[in-house]
């Protein structure tokens, strides 16, 4: 049996975020750090997020599933379970779509009668979901196979599951994996190692079991019998299988993410493992749901591996599962956001898995059918400028960008003046036209050194978002330096628009150019690199939309100060901190922001942070 230590400090912690949020609040200590000499595929300091696969584990078969998926880019995710047979509600009151367990407090025995007894997608059609994602433009699917409410959707040893508790005489798993192969369409599997609120031993279910963290030998036993041997299930009786796809680590031990990774790899070398597996495991990272980042983001590429990071969404409102009032909308009016996402993720160096919610029968809406579908009409004409398509060579583009070797491609939602400017490429433009017309007629353009103009004439712009090639004369576009300047006054001034992130568990808003969901724990740093030529003692000014009780450090090489981000909740008002801080050397420096005690629980979800100024004080 695997041990665990269980700290008291952590209890608090996993409640709030098991209530709220789907992070990892596991921790790791610097001094644990220190004495590892374990190669790791990125560099990590303090507590560990990804990056704790050895680079040895990136074996060919692993490789060349990864280099699929950077190729790939675009993927099919099903919520797909017997919160579905209840679509949102709950003793008549409105209740989440697959979280409906957790807050409707249901009881087990009830969601088992009303839920998982009643579960029977009789309609359900592998053929018709390989087509739906085919049409889409999608390539690969990952379906949950067993989400937080513990119920399996294959004939499981472990008897709660579609085929013996449900009734259900069919193997709908099997049935996908079939038409997947046939089709050539890989698939993967979304499983819920950690949180499973039938089981005692299991994460989440404080409402029948006493308690969301349990003992560590209670959490073990259903971690190894139920858990380890579902995994084993998985990735033995479905042929190949292309990932498999991790959620909620809170209670989960370093030991345990290991055996889980190993399991997977003694019957799939090649099945890439998320890092949501827990501990710093997996093949590659994955945002917070709908996470999004200010800037391109390499930082797990290895030196010959591009490994891309992942991000998520769906095309339902109010959950990722099936609720009546979220999952038969018409969202034609979203089709043209659901497009430009893809640009974005791809264009900052990610890959985009979008969620579709099938009714309790197994049948798709045909509403979300119609909004992939959309994406899939366009990637027709643009997919030249997705799939296998490097990230934007700006690190901070302004809008969509992607790239190819002489080639970068802008794509643009919104066209002003049939004119669109662009900054930052130094690289020598030989022609521009747009992808979708098939003649390559050329574009009007201005170059002087950085700065570029291109005018798009009314007839060329497409109807959701016009791509526009630059032919550049370098495989490998030249731009500018992206290092942030001193002003001359001697401000530094530090918007998050020109920050990166420590971690993928934070988002960001691009209209409004504010963070989203940072705060929520201390490992959700901001950095900036910046070029100071006038050292000294600066007074900080904070632009946020305040949130009482949260602290956040900045710091310099030599110098930290703590920063309050009290003030008027839901505005973004500027405000001076008290106290002020010293840069000593001139140079290029990184400056961070690290929250220190994490927003309050009311507000943090909504709390704006734009960004600070570094003000020189008066001697």
């Amino acid at each position: 049996m695997i041990k665990k230590k269980i700290y008291p400090r952590y209890k608090l912690v996993v409640i709030a975020a098991l209530c709220l949020f789907h992070l990892s609040c596991k921790e790791k200590t610097n001094k644990e750090i220190e004495n590892s000499s374990v190669d790791f595929v990125t560099e990590t300091l303090g507590d560990v997020d990804f990056g704790k696969t050895k680079m040895s584990e990136y074996t060919p078969e692993i490789r060349e599933n990864m280099k699929q998926l950077y190729e790939d880019k675009f993927g099919l995710f099903v919520h797909f379970g017997p919160y579905a047979q209840l679509a949102g509600e709950w003793n008549g009151k409105k209740g989440a779509a697959e979280w409906i367990m957790r807050r409707s407090f249901i009881p087990v025995a009830d969601y088992e009668k009303e839920a998982a007894g009643k579960f029977k997608p009789e309609k359900f059609n592998a053929k018709e979901w390989v087509d739906i994602a085919e049409n889409a433009g999608m390539k690969f699917i990952v379906l949950t196979a067993k989400h937080h409410d513990g119920f399996a959707m294959y004939k499981s040893k472990h008897p709660y599951n579609l085929h013996d508790f449900a009734g259900f005489n069919r193997d709908i798993l099997k049935e996908l994996a079939e038409e997947c192969k046939d089709r050539d369409m890989k698939l993967g599997f979304y499983y819920s190692q950690d949180q499973d609120w039938h089981e005692k031993g299991g994460a989440g279910n404080d409402w029948d079991f006493g308690s969301v963290i349990k003992p560590a030998d209670e959490f073990d036993a259903y971690f190894q019998e139920k858990a380890v041997m579902q995994i084993k299930e998985l990735t033995t009786n479905y042929d190949d299988i292309f990932m498999v796809w991790f959620d909620t680590p809170f209670q989960i031990t370093d030991q345990q993410s290991q055996l889980m990774m190993d399991t997977v790899k003694e019957n799939q070398p090649g099945a890439l493992v998320n890092a949501r597996l827990g501990n710093g495991y997996g093949h590659f990272d994955v945002s917070i749901d709908n996470g999004t980042t200010p800037s391109v983001s390499k930082a797990t590429w290895l030196s010959d591996l591009k490994v891309p990071w992942q991000t998520h969404e769906s095309v339902t409102k109010h959950g990722w599962g099936y609720t009546s009032r979220g999952a038969e909308l018409d969202r034609s009016e979203d089709y043209s956001d659901f497009i430009y996402s893809l640009c974005r993720i791809i264009g900052n160096g990610g890959v985009y898995l979008l969620n579709v919610a099938p009714r309790p029968d197994g049948t798709i809406p045909e509403s979300q059918v119609n909004s992939i579908s959309a994406i899939g009409e366009w990637l027709k004409v643009n997919g030249e400028a997705i799939y296998g398509a490097d990230p934007s060579p700006l690190t901070f583009p302004p809008y969509a960008i992607t790239s190819k070797p002489g080639k970068v491609y802008l794509h643009l939602k919104d066209i002003e003046d049939n004119q669109v400017q662009l900054t930052g490429i130094l690289s020598k433009v030989n022609k521009a036209y747009v992808l979708a017309d098939t003649s390559k007629t050329a574009l009007k353009f201005n170059q002087e050194n950085e700065k570029l103009t291109v005018t798009i004439p009314n007839e060329l712009k497409q109807p959701r978002v016009t791509v526009v090639v630059l032919k550049i004369e370098d495989e490998e576009a030249k731009v500018i330096d992206e290092t942030l300047q001193q002003e001359d006054d001697g401000t530094i001034k530090l918007p998050v628009s020109k920050s990166e992130f420590a971690i993928r568990r934070i988002s960001y808003d691009y209209e409004e150019q504010v963070t989203h969901r940072w705060g929520e724990n201390t490992k959700q740093g901001l950095i900036w690199t910046v070029n100071v030529k006038q050292p000294g003692t600066f007074k900080v000014i904070s632009e946020d939309s305040g949130n009482d009780g949260f602290i956040y450090t900045l710091k310099t090489a030599n110098d930290s100060l703590d920063l309050n981000a009290k003030g008027e909740i839901g505005e973004l008002t500027k405000k001076q901190q008290e106290g002020s801080i010293t840069i000593d050397d001139a140079g290029v420096h990184k400056l961070t922001v690290y929250p220190k005690i994490p927003a309050s629980k009311a507000t943090k979800g909504s709390y704006k942070f734009k960004g600070l100024e570094l003000v020189p004080t008066q001697n």
